[in-house]
C-alpha cells in the first residue's frame, strides 16, 4: 500500500469546529499551498454557465451563485517539508459539512449525484456549518470572535496569501467569492482583478495545466489524478525526483481514511467505455456493460505511447506498474469511508498540482541538494492564474487589467481585513 494514498480526512461540522479551529489555520498558514473543492447544490443550465461570450457566462454563473449554495467544502493543505531529490509534503486534508442560513435553490440531478456517491443530506442538515451569502452581516465592533465559521475560514485563506490549487475552477472561485466572502461585483473586470488582489500568490488550475500544458487526452479529476499516480511511480521506480505525501492528522474519531491507491478493478475482459473515460460521466451509469475503470485505462494510454516511441525499456516500466497494483500490501489503517467526499477531489487536485511541479522541477531536483519552494513555483508561471474555460481554446487570465478597478464590496471588506494596508492597485 502507497501511504502516500491512504489519505486521512477530518470531517468537520458545527458540533466540532470550534474544537479543531486552531489546527485548521495553523495548516492553512504553515502551508506551501492549498488545494479546494466544492459540492454545491445545483449548477443551474449548462447552456448559460457555458454561454460564449465571457462576460456572459460570468454574469450567467454569477446568478446562480445568488441562489443555489455550497453543501459542502474540500480543503487539502500542502506544506513541501523536504526537497532534497524528493517532494516530501506534509498534508491534512479537511472536509467541511455547510449549511446555508438563508433560502436556496436545490437541483434534483445535483442531488442524486451526491446521494449515489454517498453525500449525507440528514447531518448536513443537523450538524452543517451555518453561514450566510454576500456582504459581512457586520462590520462594526472589534470584539473578540468566540465562534467561527466558514466566512472565517476563508478569510484565513486569503489572509494567508499561499497559492490557491482548483479544478475548473471558474464556478468555485465564483460560489467561494458570492457565498463566503463579498457580495459579487457586476463585472468580471472587477472580479479578476479582486481575485489577483486576494491571492496574491497565485491561482492555480489543474484542469487548464491537464488541457494546455500536459494535453491529457482526457481532463476530468479522476482521470488526471490517476495519470499523475502513474508518472509517480514511473518516476519512484526510475530513482527520479518524485512526490511523496505524509497525512498527519492525528487519528481521532472525527478522522476518516480513504484509500484512493492505484489498483486495477477485475474489468479485464470488459471494454472501456469511451464516453466515461473521455469526460468523466455515462449516461447508462450503472446500467452500462463496459469498464469504467479510469486506472486501467490510464494504463493502456501510457501503453499507447510507448508503443509509438518504440521504447522497450518505457513499456516494461508500465506493465510492471500493472502487475505491482494487483499485488498492494494491505495497509493497518483500514478505510473508514466509502463515497464522495468535497475532501477526496481536494487532496486529488493538490496532488496533481505537486506531482505537476515535481514533473517540471525533475532536472533541477537531481543536480542540486535542496531547492526552495520558490524556486520550483517560480518553474510554473505560465500556468499562474490562468483557469480553464469549458469550450474555449483559451484560459480565463485572472488579472487586472488598465481599465478595470477592484470592486467596492471588495475594497472595503480588505481594509477590514488588513486595516492601513494601502491598495496596490
Amino acid at each position: 500500500m502507497e501511504e502516500s494514498f491512504m489519505v486521512s480526512v477530518f470531517d468537520a461540522h458545527k458540533d466540532n469546529l470550534q474544537f479543531v479551529w486552531p489546527s485548521i489555520v495553523c495548516s492553512i498558514q504553515n502551508a506551501s499551498f492549498i488545494a479546494v473543492d466544492c459540492e454545491l447544490s445545483g449548477l443551474g443550465s449548462r447552456k448559460l454557465i457555458n454561454s460564449q461570450a465571457v462576460d456572459d457566462r460570468y454574469k450567467n454563473i454569477s446568478e446562480v451563485a445568488k441562489t443555489r449554495s455550497i453543501i459542502s467544502l474540500g480543503l487539502s493543505c500542502f506544506k513541501l517539508s523536504e526537497c532534497e531529490k524528493t517532494l516530501n509534503f506534509s498534508v491534512q486534508t479537511f472536509n467541511f459539512m455547510a449549511l446555508c442560513a438563508e433560502d436556496f435553490l436545490v437541483e434534483p440531478s445535483a442531488l442524486q449525484f451526491l446521494v449515489t456517491h454517498g453525500f449525507d443530506f440528514n447531518k448536513q442538515y443537523s450538524q452543517g456549518v451555518p453561514y450566510n451569502r454576500g456582504n459581512d452581516t457586520s462590520v462594526k465592533g472589534k470584539s473578540k470572535k468566540n465562534t467561527w465559521d466558514l466566512r472565517d475560514l476563508f478569510t484565513v485563506m486569503v489572509s494567508a496569501k499561499v497559492p490557491l490549487v482548483l479544478h475548473n475552477g471558474l464556478v468555485d472561485l465564483v460560489f467561494l467569492y458570492q457565498n463566503l466572502y463579498a457580495d459579487l461585483p457586476t463585472k468580471l473586470s472587477s472580479f479578476l482583478a479582486d481575485l489577483e488582489m486576494m491571492f496574491p500568490s497565485g491561482i492555480y488550475d489543474t484542469k487548464f495545466v491537464a488541457e494546455f500544458s500536459l494535453r491529457t487526452s482526457a481532463s476530468f479529476l479522476e482521470y488526471i489524478f490517476r495519470s499523475h499516480q502513474v508518472k509517480n511511480i514511473n518516476l519512484k521506480n526510475s530513482c527520479r525526483p518524485h512526490v511523496i505525501c505524509n497525512h498527519t492528522l492525528i487519528e481521532s474519531d472525527f478522522v476518516d481514511f480513504w484509500d484512493c491507491s492505484p489498483r486495477l478493478q477485475h474489468e479485464e475482459d470488459m471494454e472501456i467505455c469511451t464516453n466515461y473515460i473521455n469526460h468523466g460521466f455515462c449516461n447508462s451509469a450503472s446500467n452500462c456493460k463496459k469498464s469504467h475503470d479510469v486506472y486501467r485505462a490510464v494504463l493502456l494510454e501510457e501503453q499507447k505511447k510507448t508503443k509509438k516511441r518504440k521504447r522497450k525499456d518505457e513499456s516494461q516500466v508500465v506493465s510492471f506498474e500493472a502487475s505491482h497494483v494487483m499485488s498492494i500490501i494491505e495497509s493497518p489503517r483500514q478505510e473508514r469511508f466509502r463515497g464522495h467526499r468535497a475532501g477526496h477531489d481536494a487532496f486529488m487536485t493538490g496532488f496533481c498540482f505537486a506531482s505537476f511541479i515535481a514533473q517540471r522541477s525533475s532536472t533541477s531536483l537531481e543536480n542540486v541538494h535542496a531547492v526552495r519552494w520558490k524556486n520550483l513555483v517560480d518553474r510554473i508561471v505560465d500556468v499562474r492564474n490562468r483557469v480553464c474555460l469549458s469550450g474555449k481554446d483559451f484560459p480565463l487570465v485572472i488579472q487586472k487589467s488598465a481599465f478595470s478597478k477592484c470592486s467596492k464590496s471588495h475594497l472595503e471588506k480588505y481594509e477590514r481585513l488588513f486595516p492601513g494596508k494601502k491598495n496596490y492597485f
